[in-house]
């Protein structure tokens, strides 16, 4: 059973994300499904929201280098909600959703 939700899972995320295709996007695919898998439910909460963030700076805010430090970030040992705080503090002109996210982060 959970071959196949993972499955789900890494569908779902290349959908919503795109082909993850360098070495970085397999790692972050890889470590967002473990904890959308395994994690507690607020955990998993938390996951879906830093997912979001990424998703609005690749596509309205479309800052890869961004999104490359954060998935960087997510992946390595770091507190995922410090690296996503000090990431949002960098982008120079938020939007609405990133503002959102943010608030929603701070949060946690």
């Amino acid at each position: 059973m959970a071959m196949g939700l993972k499955g789900k899972i890494r569908k779902v995320l290349r959908e919503s994300y795109g082909d993850f295709s360098t070495d970085l996007e397999g790692e972050y695919r890889d470590r967002i499904t473990e904890a959308l898998l395994h994690e507690d439910f607020p955990n998993k909460k938390e996951w879906v929201t830093y997912n979001q963030v990424i998703l609005e700076l690749k596509y309205n805010i479309k800052d890869n280098l961004l999104v490359r430090e954060l998935l960087y970030r997510l992946t390595d040992k770091e507190d995922p909600t410090k690296a996503c705080i000090e990431v949002i503090k960098e982008v120079k002109t938020r939007t609405p959703e990133l503002q959102r996210l943010y608030y929603k982060i701070m949060n946690f």
